[in-house]
């Protein structure tokens, strides 16, 4: 890869120039500051593959200029790993929120520092056959064949809103959270219930449609300041928040259905769609397994959610069908409706009570 380092210390730049030639084969430039950075951006003969940068500085701080190589033409999918000492949580979600793919703390481990390098190497490796592909009209076709296979389990890049990231991103920022043990950092998952079933139903550039308006809802309920939301794959979303809140995981429930139910894609297909919203896991994990493990809970808390509320649709569609069926019968399903409703509510008092719910997101 050809890589641009930008940091206004100078013995921090010759140590990258010697580390990385004495262990990688990639070629790496410096410069000193943001401005000067953005210059050689610009006159590049060959385009940079990866940029490695400093975030205090002087004249430009490496926040605003992971923004501006953003807005630049052909850099909006590069990676960028933030080199700093800034480990406070407000300068990570500012560096992820501008774009960051990565975020290594100083002093780092060079060994970690090259294998974010490699990470960031495959990532561009697997964007550039990307980009290949769709310059020839065959591979476009089996890409979007393959789409209606693989799309509903695959992480789904959803661009253009902002505090939404890809996967890899977000798995990214979870782990730091983790090292700058942030304790009172939570994560938590939205699912779209049948998920199976809507994505059946609609193409699948309807059903990307859909994605982008949830995570627009999503990203509208969240403090953009100090969140991060990404889409994992089969209908699962993960959400990052932290600090007091103010709405309890059953009425940000209620508020995102109703107001996912406004957006025109909630009236594509044949089949409702409705999210549920899983229990905050904290991320006080200081291990990367951990940190993994918090995502993977708070997935799993959603999706036994949905799996609950896939249930009461069921109960639900079948007393609609006892118009016809004897009085007898009907009381019978609607008695077994009560009781389900029931015990999800003493469920959720219960839980309630013991202080099992974690607040997800701020009113506006």
């Amino acid at each position: 890869m050809k890589i641009l380092a930008v940091d206004d210390d100078e013995n921090i730049r010759e140590l990258l120039a010697v580390s990385m030639a004495a262990e990688t084969t990639h070629e790496l430039v410096t410069a000193s500051s943001g401005p000067e950075a953005l210059r050689m951006v610009a006159n590049a003969d060959t385009p940079f593959d990866c940029f490695l940068l400093d975030i205090q500085m002087p004249v430009m701080n490496g926040i605003i200029l992971c923004k501006k190589l953003r807005k630049t033409a052909g850099h909006g999918r590069v990676p960028i790993i933030m080199l700093t000492a800034m480990s406070q949580k407000k300068y990570i979600d500012k560096a992820f929120n501008a774009g960051a793919t990565d975020y290594v703390t100083k002093p780092f481990d060079f060994f970690e520092l090259f294998s974010r390098i490699s990470n960031a190497d495959r990532l561009t490796q697997e964007q550039a056959r990307s980009n290949e592909g769709l310059n020839e009209v065959a591979a476009l076709k089996r890409d979007l064949e393959r789409s209606c296979e693989t799309s509903l389990i695959e992480p789904v890049e959803i661009t253009g809103i902002p505090g939404v990231v890809g996967y890899v991103t977000f798995e990214n920022y979870t782990m730091q959270l983790s090292r700058a043990k942030l304790m009172r950092s939570h994560v938590f998952a939205v699912k779209v219930v049948n998920v199976e079933q809507v994505h059946r139903s609609l193409t699948p550039t309807a059903f990307t449609r859909m994605l982008t308006d949830i995570a627009t809802v999503l990203a509208a309920n969240m403090n953009q300041e100090d969140c991060l939301i990404a889409y994992r794959g089969n209908g699962v979303f993960l959400c990052t928040t932290s600090g007091k809140v103010n709405q309890t995981q059953h009425n940000f429930e209620l508020n995102l259905n109703h107001q996912f139910a406004e957006t025109p894609t909630a009236r594509f297909g044949d089949t409702k769609v409705t999210l549920s919203v899983g229990e905050a896991i904290s991320l006080k994990s200081l291990t990367r397994a951990g940190a993994m493990f918090s995502l993977q809970t708070a997935a799993s808390s959603a999706e036994t959610r949905a799996s609950g509320s896939k249930e009461v649709l069921k109960v639900m569609k079948r007393l609609m069908m006892t118009r016809k069926r004897s009085n007898l019968q009907t009381a019978m399903e609607r008695r077994a409706y009560e009781v389900l409703l029931r015990d999800a509510m003493r469920d959720e008092t219960r839980r309630t009570m013991m202080g099992g719910t974690v607040p997800l997101a701020r009113q506006r």
